[in-house]
């Protein structure tokens, strides 16, 4: 039954549809009821890009190629710059807008960086130092560090997602980076100055946490050798701006002309450990020396391809790149790193940073290289696992074995030698299916009890799951476990859609689950339900209301005496199922799927091809149908595409 309130609208649209009459002016449906909640952080993932699309260097189609390109790659999280220098006076800046709202409408999350300083707060002495050294003067530290903090706090308004002075379509940062790489004198003009340093740290994040308390402060990245930062600069940080001024480490442990865990950079006798591992366990005692409770985040790591551009020690081989990047993302996972953001995605400055730039992963020409694959078949098989210790292969040195737990309750082992070639056999589970996956994707099935592999500096992965995979043309995630079983069960791709990520783990009420969004929905793993309830539908319609600041629990509820004989009536919510919503709702799976409804019909008007268009729909626990009388039978009623809508 349509509601009183809304009955009008949808007879007028009906009378225009049938006589060609116009339409009503499009009016919001439902107006939104005060300011929303500020988004709790999301969980940092593994897997995340220096993206660079906020670059001004970058023209807009090259920037929506690439974010398409790193989501595609499995991607979560994306660190852009956001420059003090090139902002302006106003409260908004609608390129910023544009290039952040194009990442987050594609699923990224940001890290932004807060840099770079405006010409009225550069010292005239900096100014003339960077000019003799040959480096922009925009990295001169600020003459005015409150005035830094002010657009910190400023600018973290614009895009913390609460609904108020927001950018458009609110776009949601939850992670901001003060500065990047302090403690080296290239990115903070004329010298390091930790003191200096310090007072921006502590003025900025009590002014990013009186703007949005959720929000994580990061210190800018900085380096680390033998101590944290050059010449143990974030000691000196945290004498003046406090313990609780940064909630993640921000780490930087380039060694780009070395292997990541080679051998030769530990000195035993001397306790001296420089690889990555080492640079980690360094960076997790310092943690605990000074008070512990602050997870590590590296926000940029790689390895240069850079060839006779640049001194030959930095230049590595595409295979040493490709090999690198995967230790070093397993080599962090098994230290308890949060988040890894690889060096870079592609160079926007086209070669002319030597080495760093071509640490990227793809040419300048976007064509990949063997890294990009790499980082792909990485995200793909870890981007749901969980570390789970080493393997009886494991001999430090020598052999890596890492294994990982899967959602589905499989299991995945990475292993690599160091240096040189060796065959293994490792013993398979009968009752489950064993594969090879190579670096760069390769599958082969494996049979029998044993494997045999030939173990080289290129890390393979074996995986052994439970059952069956279901891979897709169309797009790059597959399906496995309990998530492919109520996929397959529930209707597939007409009913849900094709999977928009990989298995992910995501906060969901209190929990951390399993979860992986389709098209029109959200599949859940929670195995401490029994079955089956250990396999669950999102509550995206839920969802897509309280993202417009409604409570469904406020809206108008119908009385059963008001419901016509043709309409089903939900006393549980207090709503009705009426045609043309009701037959769509029972032969897409009823309440298994689309849950209870939670509205009655109405109308919410859509921008389409630069018109408003308005839709008639009704929310469910689970889904939103929509009513379109233009359109030809059967399309007249659809599920809403919600996971693409809302998906993170």
């Amino acid at each position: 039954m349509w509601m009183n309130y809304r009955l009008p609208t949808f007879v007028l649209l009906l009378l225009a549809c049938v006589l060609g009459l116009p339409a009503a002016p499009p009016t919001p449906a439902i107006a939104q009821v005060g300011q929303r909640a500020t988004p709790n952080p999301p969980e940092p993932g593994l897997f995340g890009l220096n993206m660079y699309i906020t670059g001004r260097e970058r023209r807009e189609s090259e920037a929506r190629r690439l974010v398409g390109i790193g989501r595609q790659m499995g991607a979560a999280w994306s660190r852009e710059e956001i420059s003090w220098a090139t902002w302006g006076n106003a409260a908004a800046n609608s390129y910023y807008d544009e290039r952040i709202r194009m990442l987050t409408d594609a699923g990224f999350n940001v890290i932004g960086m807060l840099l770079t300083t405006p010409e009225a707060y550069r010292d005239p002495a900096c100014v003339a130092h960077a000019k003799h050294v040959g480096t922009p003067d925009y990295w001169c530290a600020p003459t005015d560090l409150r005035a830094y903090a002010a657009w910190a706090a400023q600018v973290v308004e614009r895009y913390d997602g609460d609904g108020y002075n927001d950018a458009p379509g609110s776009p949601r940062i939850a992670a901001w980076e003060i500065w990047n790489e302090p403690d080296i004198a290239d990115t903070w003009l004329p010298a390091p100055d930790p003191v200096r340093y310090g007072e921006m740290l502590g003025l900025a994040s009590a002014a990013i946490k009186q703007a949005d308390p959720t929000a994580l402060v990061l210190n800018g990245g900085v380096m680390t050798f033998d101590a944290i930062g050059v010449d143990a600069f974030m000691d000196k940080v945290v004498q003046v701006a406090g313990w609780d001024s940064f909630d993640v480490l921000s780490l930087h442990p380039w060694l780009i002309d070395h292997a990541p865990d080679a051998p030769y950079l530990i000195n035993p006798r001397e306790n001296f450990d420089v690889t990555i591992p080492g640079r980690l366990a360094m960076a997790q005692r310092w943690i605990e020396r000074n008070g512990g409770g602050k997870p590590i985040w590296i926000t940029e790591v790689g390895w240069s391809t850079c060839g006779a551009a640049c001194d030959a020690p930095f230049a590595r081989s595409y295979d040493e790149q490709a090999d690198y990047l995967v230790r070093t993302f397993v080599l962090a996972a098994a230290a308890g790193v949060q988040h890894v953001n690889y060096f870079q995605l592609e160079d926007k400055f086209n070669g002319k940073q030597q080495p760093w730039g071509p640490a990227a992963l793809l040419h300048d020409d976007f064509s990949p290289k063997p890294a990009y694959h790499a980082f792909r078949t990485l995200a793909t098989e870890l981007h749901a696992a969980q570390y789970a210790g080493t393997g009886a292969l494991h001999l430090p040195g020598v052999r890596d074995d890492h294994r990982f737990t899967l959602p589905d309750g499989g299991s995945l082992r990475v292993l690599w030698r160091i240096a040189g070639r060796e065959e293994v056999a490792i013993p398979l589970d009968p009752s489950m299916q064993a594969v090879l996956i190579r670096r760069d994707g390769e599958m082969s099935p494996l049979g029998g009890s044993v494997a045999q592999l030939t173990l080289s500096e290129q890390a393979v992965y074996l995986r052994q799951t439970y059952d069956r995979v279901v891979t897709f043309a169309e797009v790059p995630h597959d399906l496995r476990g309990g998530i492919r079983q109520r996929w397959e069960a529930g209707g597939g791709v007409p009913v849900f859609g094709f999977p928009l990520t990989p298995v992910m783990r995501e906060q969901r009420g209190g929990g951390t689950y399993a979860t992986q969004w389709f098209e029109r929905a959200r599949i859940e793993l929670h195995p401490q339900n029994p079955p089956p309830y250990d396999v669950l539908l999102g509550l995206l319609g839920l969802e897509a209301l309280a993202r417009q600041g409604i409570d469904w629990r406020d809206l108008p509820k119908i009385a059963p005496e008001q419901v016509p004989a043709t309409c089903a009536y939900f006393a549980e919510t207090r709503h009705s199922l009426c045609p043309p919503f009701r037959a769509y709702w029972e032969a897409d799976g009823g309440l298994a799927r689309a849950g209870l409804p939670i509205s009655e019909p109405f109308t919410e008007w859509r921008r389409e091809e630069r018109r408003d268009v308005p839709y008639i729909v009704q929310y469910f626990e689970r889904t939103r149908l929509e009513y379109r009388p233009d359109l030809p039978e059967p399309f007249t009623v659809q599920s809403a595409r919600l996971g693409a809508e809302l998906m993170p």
